[in-house]
């Protein structure tokens, strides 16, 4: 008998703590328990980064500063660039002038000009014509050579050929110019106005402007130092934003709702917050390596994430908080 005590006290031990296993299960699945986890505060950050390669002529911020949505927060210097959006700025402008010439038309001394042209290169070969005839006459009679009169003959084709491209200059001017001709060069002015707005955008993408409002964390650059496209001047914390990631037990996730309100201890602090559910994980993993033991981390949880309402701007990320998820009775 006296054997037996110690298997019967072993026993009722097991009893006792699987019957209180039970009712706590039991007492969690009516609603009447809340439920507990550990997380930490977080906001969410920016990262204002550049998004060309340059030597920062300005920073206008430091770690602590509260910056505007749109505010310059740095400029970077790139005289290549500079002098690129001069040269098509002169593009342009030259494009512009051929184009407003053409539309234009020809101005009257041009055509004066054509006319007295078409003029004199019809006096040029009514003599030269005269002065043939007069050699021919010369020939028949023995009195000058056949080169003589070959040599008038030439001069007579050419002052030919003299008066109609003369006289085509003057019928282009009194047309004025072609439509294809002005549709060209309507073409190069656009053409050469993309290339500008091209190289402006360029210059644009050498500052670093501010996305959204918030606090500077973190300022890794100085003015005078030379970055790659990409490189993280600066990071900016929206401390409005701020919100707590937990980790819930499979066995406690349907005491959890979007929406469902929370309250939160921070160590140090006597005065408790709160917040509301705004996502939860719909898939489970197992519990982040920031967990102490592995025990835990062997556990499927599912992530949840708090939008903390009330801060009074004394909260910080990095912060630990204690979240309780208050549960009111099964409905």
């Amino acid at each position: 008998m006296e054997k037996k005590k110690p298997v019967a006290a072993v026993l009722l031990v097991l009893l006792l703590g699987l019957g209180a296993y039970l009712s706590y299960q039991y007492y969690i699945s009516r609603g009447n328990g809340n439920i507990t986890a550990t997380g930490t505060i977080e906001a969410t950050r920016v990262e204002l980064s550049t998004k060309s390669s340059g030597t920062i002529r300005t920073m206008t911020v430091k770690a602590g500063d509260i910056v505007a949505p749109g505010q310059l927060v740095a400029e970077l210097q790139r005289n290549d660039l500079v002098a690129q959006r001069e040269r098509d700025a002169i593009a342009l402008a030259k494009a512009e002038d051929q184009l407003a010439d053409l539309e234009s038309g020809a101005r009257e001394p041009e055509i004066n000009q054509a006319r007295a042209n078409v003029s004199i290169a019809r006096t040029n070969l009514e003599k030269t014509r005269s002065d043939l005839e007069k050699r021919e006459t010369l020939l028949a009679q023995g009195a000058v050579s056949q080169d003589e009169v070959d040599r008038y003959r030439a001069n007579l084709q050419l002052n030919e050929g003299q008066l109609q491209a003369a006289q085509a200059q003057l019928d282009l001017l009194e047309s004025g110019n072609r439509p294809k001709a002005i549709a060209a060069a309507r073409n190069e002015v656009e053409r050469s106005r993309a290339v500008l707005k091209a190289s402006d955008a360029m210059l644009e993408d050498l500052k670093v402007i501010a996305p959204r409002a918030g606090t500077i964390q973190t300022k890794n650059y100085e003015v005078g130092e030379y970055v790659q496209a990409g490189a993280s001047l600066a990071s900016l914390v929206d401390l409005n934003d701020q919100w707590i990631k937990v980790y819930i037990p499979t066995d406690q996730l349907p005491g959890v709702r979007l929406g469902q309100d929370v309250s939160f201890t921070v160590s140090g602090m006597s005065e408790t917050f709160y917040g509301v559910v705004v996502e939860i994980s719909d898939k489970g993993e197992y519990t982040p390596k920031t967990i102490q033991t592995k025990e835990e981390r062997a556990n499927v949880v599912f992530g949840v994430k708090i939008r903390i309402n009330s801060g009074g701007g004394v909260l910080k990320p990095g912060m630990p908080a204690d979240v309780t998820f208050e549960r009111g009775p099964e409905k």
